[in-house]
């Protein structure tokens, strides 16, 4: 497992950092835990919209290999219809 620093998912200014303990996965590195500055895990009550942001940022900034890889696996959004 490796860890790493990233933004905390929960702090709205963005400057707070959680430490991200992960193995790499594929499409996307899976998390184990996500620990505060006073050492409690988080991950337990992280939302999946919050797991995915961590798991796209270690995987973005500090995945091994494509670090676009990831993208592949998106969902397509069709554009919306025309009005008129």
């Amino acid at each position: 497992m490796t860890p790493q620093y990233c933004s905390d998912p929960l702090d709205p200014s963005g400057a707070a950092r959680v430490l991200v303990t992960y193995r790499d996965g594929r499409p996307l590195p899976v998390i184990a835990s996500v620990l505060d500055g006073r050492g409690n895990d988080l991950l337990p009550g992280l939302s999946e919209a919050c797991i995915r942001i961590l798991q796209l940022e270690i995987a973005v900034y500090y995945g091994s290999g494509d670090p676009f890889a990831w993208t592949r696996h998106a969902v397509d959004v069709a554009a919306a219809p025309a009005f008129g």
